[in-house]
């Protein structure tokens, strides 16, 4: 038997309310121990971070799964986050589904590893590397979960974070998250890709079309900050987590992800200007021309920053362009997304007044 806790302390990253769901769950059980709560949402939030509180507490950090690693938003937190002696653990929600009423695992990658060894450098005793198949929120690849689906997996996970809570909150070690290590592995090369361009790649898929009517809810509740209005409509910077939040709590439906940007400007860029580039440079220097088009690690780095820049050119054009209706059919409206059965999806029981949070100081204490 480990040490017994007293307070559970939780800070958790939710784009559309799943790792929402996780710290209320994990939060149940510790009150029926007695046990004081308080559940930190990491919106917005500024350093300096508070510093751990001091006593017999266990900290909880949840967040989603984006491309097999956990988003770049929690991490800057964790390593941001003071030292200390303290026990925690890591709870990662990750893209889940169902067949019939049979839940269907996904993968973590390195959204669990990673973050155990940056707490662990800090001082902090990891007692807890754990994961739930909550529903698949990423609707810019598939339409969003019926509710009866979304409340099948979610009762599912809710018995399994019962089970973990119950061995974490008497102060003994839970690893179930590692239970896909060697697959986890495997597709971590995905991870890095990911954090260093996809992230940034897809956050300029996305755009409103002439439904918005500049209410700026999605700018006002992005968890990063990531979303200002410019010329009546959202903008999405770099800074930008593809949380899916903003897609699924517009009351127009009226953002959408441009599956036309995405063929028009990856055939702009590498099917025309990235061969005109090369034929330009074998006029003048066969070395610079086997440069820009070799497949080396490194170099392909460097061109994919390049490319991700002109993108955002292109981008910034293209929003302009949206206020004509040619465009915005184009490139706004004509998506899957767009679609009338294209659901939404926000986690059973969790909506947009629970992410009506002022700043990264507001939690809920019990």
């Amino acid at each position: 038997m480990g040490a017994m806790y007293k307070r559970l302390v939780i800070y958790y990253l939710s784009g559309t309310g799943n790792a929402l769901k996780a710290a209320r769950w994990f939060e149940k059980q510790a009150q029926t121990r007695g046990m004081k709560t308080e559940l930190i949402p990491i919106d917005r939030f500024k350093t300096p971070i508070a510093p751990p509180p001091p006593g017999v507490t266990l900290f909880g950090f949840l967040y989603p799964t984006h491309g097999f690693c956990l988003p770049w938003y929690m991490l800057k937190f964790m390593l941001l986050f003071p030292r200390g002696q303290n026990h925690l653990f890591c709870l990662n929600t990750f893209a889940g589904s169902i067949l019939g009423k049979l839940p269907l695992p996904g993968l973590s990658g390195i959204a669990l590893l990673l973050p155990a060894i940056v707490l662990a450098v800090k001082g902090y005793s990891v007692s807890g590397l754990l994961s739930l198949n909550l529903p698949s929120n990423w609707i810019s690849v598939h339409p969003g979960f019926t509710k009866h689906a979304a409340s099948l997996l979610a009762e599912h996970c809710e018995k399994k974070t019962e089970k973990y809570a119950s061995i974490l909150l008497s102060g003994k070690r839970v690893y179930n998250g590692l239970i896909s290590l060697p697959l986890d592995l495997a597709v971590s090369p995905i991870a890095v890709i990911y954090q260093f361009i996809g992230r940034f790649w897809l956050a300029k898929l996305f755009m409103a079309n002439s439904d918005c009517n500049n209410c700026g809810i999605c700018a006002h509740n992005c968890p990063t900050n990531a979303l200002v209005m410019k010329n009546d409509r959202p903008f999405w910077t770099y800074r930008c987590e593809n949380c899916m939040r903003c897609m699924n709590i517009c009351p127009e439906k009226a953002i959408q992800t441009s599956y036309a940007f995405a063929v028009i400007s990856n055939y702009v860029i590498y099917g025309l200007l990235l061969p005109f580039v090369v034929t330009v440079a074998m006029r003048y220097s066969e070395t610079a021309a086997s440069v820009i088009s070799s497949k080396s690690y490194f170099i392909s780095l460097i061109r994919a920053w390049i490319i991700i820049c002109i993108m955002f050119l292109g981008y910034r054009l293209i929003l302009r362009l949206t206020r004509f209706r040619p465009f915005d059919f184009i490139f706004a409206r004509f998506t899957p997304t767009n679609l009338r059965f294209w659901n939404r999806y926000l986690a059973p029981g969790v909506s947009l007044k629970d992410f009506n949070i002022k700043n990264n100081s507001t939690s809920r204490k019990k």
